[in-house]
């Protein structure tokens, strides 16, 4: 016993030491902060800035100039490959758009308190980062459109809280969540209340817990996605499966952005859905162009695996 405990021992240290190297290779300091890049159709490599006057007015964009703003997961970083295949599908479909990355990866820890007061702070800095475009470019805040996954959800919609210029055209909270509980007052939360036009993806119990937006959509019934079932044990490995499932829809819309994708019937709840009982006569599409117009909760199926899209 004694020889397998000094056997173990330093296995078990090497074996961390090795994740710490490997997947946490930049480990989050505190001192770097909120760090912000944009990317043009016009190059392929990304460009930091800062969120100074000097930095903003070097931009290249115009009042009327399209603008998304990513915001990733927690644990994750704006290097994450599903950000960059989500800002290659925006700046495809619309070239005279500009998308800028919000990187808190700097900001991350494991301590919930500190984590709470860091959410704040991201949120003071891109708030004050989007006032700057509003007053030293002149961006109408209507041609802005967030779009923030699992903890940057939650962010975006303190972002909302925090604009002074007025009022963000249009956020898209990705199986928007947070990080262990949820916060304690309802401000803190993204809803209807944080942009003119706020709508949810949802596909996993991870994100099943956040307030309504103006449209909120359930894919395959918004818990669980077809294709995580089969190859992802244990349960908590489905539900990343699951929440991940969110940018992976997300994209496929941006990349069929031109056509009606993701038709979904507006429904009272799952069950009627599932059970066919759901006529079907109110249906909104998710993706960048859904219908303003028609708001309330929309269910639709999916595939297994890509292409996504099934028809109604």
């Amino acid at each position: 016993m004694n020889v397998l405990r000094v056997l173990v021992v330093p296995v078990m240290v090497a074996l961390v030491a090795v994740i710490v190297v490997k997947v946490y290779s930049s480990y989050p300091s505190g001192r770097v902060g909120v760090l912000f890049y944009y990317s043009t159709s016009l190059h392929e490599d990304r460009k930091e800035f800062k969120a100074t006057k000097e930095s903003i007015a070097a931009l290249p964009v115009t009042p009327s100039t399209p603008v998304s703003i990513i915001i990733h997961g927690y644990t994750e970083s704006s290097l994450r490959s599903w950000v960059v295949d989500l800002t290659d599908a925006l700046l495809s479909h619309d070239l005279k758009s500009v998308v800028i990355l919000v990187d808190y990866w700097d900001l991350v820890t494991i301590s919930r308190p500190y984590m709470m007061i860091n959410v704040r702070h991201i949120a003071d800095i891109t708030a004050r980062m989007i006032d700057m475009l509003a007053e030293e470019k002149s961006v109408e805040l209507t041609n802005i459109h967030i779009m923030g996954f699992s903890l940057g959800g939650r962010i975006s919609g303190l972002i909302g809280d925090r604009i002074q210029t007025g009022t963000i055209g249009r956020m898209t909270g990705m199986d928007a969540s947070y990080p262990w509980l949820p916060p304690r007052i309802n401000e803190e939360f993204l809803d209807a209340g944080d942009a003119i036009l706020v709508v949810n993806i949802r596909t996993s119990s991870i994100g099943s817990h956040s307030p309504p937006g103006h449209i909120d959509f359930y894919a395959n019934g918004g818990l669980s996605q077809p294709g995580c079932q089969n190859w992802y044990f244990p349960d908590t490995a489905k539900q990343v499966c699951n929440h991940y499932r969110a940018v992976a829809l997300m994209i496929e819309a941006v990349k069929y952005a031109g056509k009606e994708v993701f038709s979904a019937c507006g429904c009272p709840d799952l069950q009627s859905f599932q059970n066919n009982t759901c006529d079907c006569q109110i249906v909104n599409n998710f993706g960048l162009y859904p219908n303003a117009s028609v708001l309330g909760n929309f269910y639709f199926s999916t595939n297994s695996e890509p292409p996504y899209l099934r028809n109604l």
